[in-house]
């Protein structure tokens, strides 16, 4: 898969955080080396979101939640697309390099 589901506090080559607020993520693209660990922070707190892997190469989904965060260590090249499947209009995209 590329990518690997770690718990909160997981280390790697680095750590980078998405935010999911206002119904959106931030950043929307987010740039990261091979080996990174990316978090989804959940701050909607009265709003449920996921984290859904789209296309190819795929990390595994997040359940969907309001609060609390979610995280994956990449460890392959490649842009990672993902969307909230409740708001399909929240859509981001982890750049591996």
């Amino acid at each position: 898969m590329g990518a690997t589901l770690v718990t909160d506090g997981a280390e790697g080559a680095s750590t980078t955080t998405v935010h999911i607020k206002d119904i959106d993520f931030s950043p929307h693209v987010k740039k990261v080396a091979r080996g990174s660990t990316v978090r989804w922070a959940f701050e909607d707190k009265d709003t449920p979101h996921n984290v859904s892997s789209r296309g190819t190469p795929k990390f595994r989904n997040s359940t969907t939640r309001q609060t609390g965060s979610y995280t994956v260590r990449f460890t392959k090249q490649g842009a990672y697309r993902y969307v909230c499947t409740i708001h399909v209009n929240m859509k981001g995209t982890i750049v591996v390099r």
